[in-house]
Parts: structure tokens; C-alpha cells; sequence
């Protein structure tokens, strides 16, 4: 079965991994049609987009690297951080299946530096000064919110964390804000200087005005998202039922992930998420969840099936694209 397979890191399991990422590479490479390289209002990505990415090839490849960096750099992120203590290519696998069906935006970048600022978060088990670390991570998190600005939202998350990990002294709660504003002095003043500030300012501003979106979902997309809501719902219900047997520093990381996830679904509802674009912040606490539910879940015939048909969904979605289904 596919997922007993990926539970391992045979040369088989690593065989299927690359072969699915770049099967999804090949079914974007055939609808190149839904790239769009409009102005975005966000500096760093308008001059990465104009200087770099502005081809729909240069875009696709992009996708493809960041989606394999970004699997990779989980998959050895939750395994070095304690939150599942099987050595595995699993998560990296369901990772590379969910990002496929999202197209370059702004969005794909800001994620990127979230990896990172996850990492951070993570890093925090068992440090009693971690001011660098905390510096760090808030400083990541301003670099994306300068990308897409939703992400904004994720900032309590670093309380968050503090409390979870016991890093309650003052300074772990003035450091995160210095951190985060860095990036976005230095923006400030390059844009001051350049004398187009004010107009940044109100456009940012304006984006993260609270707004109720309003999204079309293709029959493709349809079938992708119950799949998903399906498994996530078997991964919460797996959670709950052996969050207690897991060790701490597991629990406490399971704990961030949920805040994650509850904070970038209200980011949502903003002028700047990018449609069903958005969905791609939550990547990472989505993955990490249904990691552990597949590779912990007892009834192998259940979670073997819905694997099949979110990979299944993932490729009837790319087939919808490039046929006009």
C-alpha cells in the first residue's frame, strides 16, 4: 500500500516522493495559462516578479523548487523538532500533494519564510534565554507580512508559543516586537526616501481591512477540499484521542500547529488574501496533522483509502485544468 510505503525512507519510498513532485511539475507546466504576473502592491514581490519570475516558465520552475525545498524542509523540521519520531518521508508526500494545485502568487514566498519561522518556533523547547531565537522568527514573520500581509495574523502566535514552551520573562514578549518591526522600518524608510510611502502605507492599511470573501470553487477543487476536509477531520479526531499518550515536547508542538492553523484561517477574511490562493498558508499545520493521523491511525484500510483519493482529487484537479473538465 502507498502509505505504508511512504512510512519508510527506502529508496522506493524516495522513488515515489520525486516521482510525485514531478508529475504535479509536469501538469503545471501544461496550464502555464494561470500564472498571472499583475502588480501586486507588496515592493519585495513587485521587484522579485519584475526582475526574476516574470515568465510563466521561470514561475513554474519557481513553484517547483519551493514546493521541494518546502516538503523537505518540513519533513526534516518535524522530525528534528520532536513532533513525530518516525523517520519518514510521509508528511513530505502529503505536502507535495497539497501545494500542487496552488499557482505562483505572492503567497508561495511568504510560506517559504514562514518554514523558517516555524523553525524558530519550534526551537524554542528547553531554552531559557531564547531572545535570538524570538528575534529571529518575529523578524521572518515581518519579511512575509511585507510579501502578503495576511499573515500578519500569525504574529500572537509567537505569544503563543512563549507561553506553551514556559518562556514567560518580559523580554520574550518586547523582543518578538522588535523583531517584527525591523523589516518593516527598513522598508519604511527605503520608501520614504523614494517618496512613495504614503501610498504604501494606505495600500497595506487597506489590504488588511476585514472583508467577507466571496470564492467560486471549480467541481475540481470541489472534490480536492471535501477529500482534505475528510482526512484533517480524521486527523483531528486521531489527535484527540492519543494527544495524551504523546511525549511533551510532541504535545507542546501539536498545540503551536493549532494556533497556527486558527489564526491564518482568520486571516482569511481580509482584503489581501488571495482567494483560495490562501489556503497555502496553511500548509504546514495541515501537513503536520495529517502526517500523524497516517502514520499512527490503526484502521489502515480507512486512511489508505483517503490517501488515494486526495492523491486521486490532486490529479483530477491538474487533468480539469489542462482538459477543460
Amino acid at each position: 500500500m502507498l502509505v505504508k510505503l511512504l512510512k519508510t525512507t527506502r529508496p522506493a519510498a524516495l522513488f515515489c516522493f520525486f516521482g510525485m513532485a514531478i508529475l504535479f511539475f509536469a501538469f503545471q507546466l501544461l496550464h502555464l495559462s494561470d500564472y498571472s504576473f499583475a502588480q501586486t502592491g507588496y515592493p519585495l514581490f513587485d521587484l522579485a516578479q519584475h526582475l526574476i519570475f516574470s515568465n510563466k516558465w521561470l514561475a513554474a520552475i519557481l513553484v517547483f523548487v519551493l514546493s521541494l525545498l518546502m516538503a523537505m524542509g518540513f519533513n526534516n523540521l518535524i522530525s528534528e523538532k520532536g513532533v513525530l519520531k518516525y523517520n519518514t518521508v510521509l508528511p513530505a508526500s502529503v505536502l507535495i500533494i497539497f501545494v500542487s494545485i496552488f499557482s505562483f502568487s505572492p503567497v508561495w514566498l511568504a510560506v517559504f519564510f514562514l518554514l523558517f519561522f516555524l523553525n524558530k518556533l519550534l526551537g524554542l523547547y528547553q531554552k531559557e534565554r531564547p531572545y535570538a531565537v524570538l528575534f529571529d522568527a518575529a523578524f521572518l514573520l515581518g519579511m512575509s507580512v511585507l510579501i502578503y500581509p495576511p499573515t500578519i495574523f500569525l504574529f500572537p502566535l509567537i505569544f503563543i508559543a512563549n507561553l506553551t514552551y514556559s518562556a514567560v520573562g518580559w523580554r520574550n514578549y518586547i523582543i518578538p516586537v522588535l523583531g517584527f518591526i525591523s523589516p518593516l522600518l527598513i522598508m519604511a524608510c527605503y520608501l520614504f526616501f523614494v517618496d512613495t510611502l504614503p501610498l504604501y502605507k494606505e495600500h497595506y492599511l487597506r489590504m488588511l481591512n476585514l472583508f467577507l470573501p466571496s470564492i467560486e470553487i471549480s467541481l475540481s477543487q470541489g472534490i480536492f477540499f471535501v477529500t482534505l476536509t475528510i482526512l484533517l477531520l480524521s486527523a483531528f479526531k486521531e489527535l484527540a484521542q492519543w494527544f495524551i499518550m504523546k511525549s511533551l515536547r510532541s504535545r507542546k508542538a501539536f498545540i503551536v500547529f493549532v494556533a497556527y492553523l486558527l489564526f491564518a484561517l482568520f486571516s482569511f477574511f481580509t482584503i489581501a488574501a488571495d482567494g483560495l490562493q490562501h489556503l497555502l498558508v496553511l500548509a504546514f499545520p495541515i501537513v503536520a496533522l495529517v502526517g500523524n493521523y497516517l502514520l499512527f491511525a490503526r484502521k489502515w484500510w480507512w486512511y489508505e483509502t483517503l490517501f488515494a483519493l486526495f492523491l486521486l482529487s490532486a490529479i483530477y484537479f491538474h487533468l480539469s485544468q489542462v482538459f477543460g473538465l
